[in-house]
């Protein structure tokens, strides 16, 4: 349960925006303490599930269940999240940096339970109307019913893990590898689904919900025509026309991913990620994106190079370079600009170029150099397939 400083700082905040009906998005909601938020979601939902006991339809009977298991799950939750919180400041790096996987999960049941609040009183403020879509609603609180219960035992179990460490310690100590196991085995009956489906994203900003669907809409679409092709470019083709049900079904495609995670091997995700390699995908960008000046392939010689001091230009310092499991070695890079500048087509950086061509693919002459940029965004993208390469990114 290990997280990034950045990822469990931001712990610390209550609501911040939530989205309801799966694309709409609630106003940003102040900090709340614990008691009050399940306060909230025990009222709206109590009130919710007493107005539908009164009607006799089989959405209505659903309803009642859907709200009675969001109130059972409240009341489990508090005292678990209380407890996590008041032990999750000593597993901090410092107290300069209150960031640790803890503090994250408790953020992400915070915010799941926001959710469900938002949706409820909605639900209980659209009931009476002509419009109000039942069937709808009734998915998307029975969605966030069913992520509460899969957080609730994850937040069970982080419960456990902050009982059998030791004080301040996120790993498992030797004689403690039992829990590991256990946790395997409990992660592997979780239901997973919901998470991929109406809930996809919950826990981040709204604005980036639709990029998360695109995603997981293309992944389930790709696996399930991975099977059917033998190259990646007729899977891609094919997985256009059956994206469409994915899109308009989020259950199925909560059921689909999950599915695919955990039979599917890792050459299937190599495949998928690898997609944008594709010069089919790379024409496409070119018909869709702006065209750079400036794009050379560069292979840096693993060579001391000497740099002058900010301080005291006069003075230099070394930069060895970079050792990796085979000693040093050529660092490739691209150089990319939207203007051709200054120094950018020089002989000296030529030498270093590739077998792309020196200019971007617009064709433009040469004619004149802009003057240096005051700025340069260096972008390292890591390692492996994932990663790609820098000519998707």
């Amino acid at each position: 349960l290990q997280e990034d400083g950045r990822g469990g700082a931001r712990g610390r905040e209550g609501g911040g925006k939530m989205a309801a009906g799966g694309a709409s998005s609630a106003p940003h909601a102040p900090s709340i303490d614990t008691r009050t938020m399940f306060l909230l979601l025990h009222s709206v939902t109590e009130d919710n599930a007493r107005y539908f006991g009164q009607q006799r339809s089989e959405a209505s009977r659903r309803f009642v269940a859907a709200f009675g298991r969001l109130q059972e799950d409240g009341r489990g939750l508090q005292p678990l999240l209380a407890a996590l919180a008041a032990h999750a400041a000593a597993h901090d790096l410092d107290p300069a940096t209150p960031a640790n996987g803890y503090r994250s999960l408790g953020k992400v049941v915070r915010r799941c339970v926001m959710h469900a609040v938002h949706k409820s009183r909605y639900v209980a403020a659209s009931r009476r109307s002509v419009f109000f879509r039942a069937g709808h609603n009734l998915m998307e609180v029975e969605a966030y019913s069913s992520a509460l219960r899969q957080l609730r035992a994850l937040l069970y179990f982080a419960t456990s893990l902050l009982a059998a460490n030791r004080h301040g310690d996120l790993f498992f100590s030797d004689h403690e590898r039992g829990l590991s196991d256990e946790f395997l085995r409990e992660s592997n009956t979780m239901h997973k689904g919901c998470f991929y489906g109406r809930c996809l994203g919950f826990q981040f900003s709204p604005s980036i919900r639709p990029f998360l669907q695109t995603i997981s809409i293309g992944l389930v679409s790709f696996g399930e025509n991975y099977r059917k092709h033998e190259t990646k470019l007729g899977t891609a083709a094919t997985s256009i026309f059956t994206s469409g049900k994915y899109a308009i079904d989020p259950e199925l495609r909560g059921a689909e991913f999950e599915r695919l995670t955990q039979n599917l091997d890792i050459h299937f995700w190599k495949a998928f990620w690898n997609i944008t390699e594709t010069e089919i995908m790379a024409s496409l960008v070119t018909l869709t994106s702006t065209t750079v000046r400036v794009n050379r392939v560069l292979s840096v010689p693993p060579h001391i190079i000497a740099m002058p001091l900010a301080i005291d230009p006069t003075l230099t310092v070394a930069i060895t370079p970079p050792v990796a499991h085979f000693g040093p070695g050529p660092v490739q890079m691209r150089l990319i600009s939207y203007e051709l500048r200054e120094g950018q087509d020089s002989e000296e950086l030529s030498g270093l170029c590739g077998v792309e061509p020196a200019l971007g693919a617009d064709g433009r002459p040469r004619g004149k150099r802009a003057p240096p940029s005051p700025s340069l965004i260096v972008h390292f993208h890591g390692g492996g397939f994932v990663a790609q390469t820098s000519k998707s990114h």
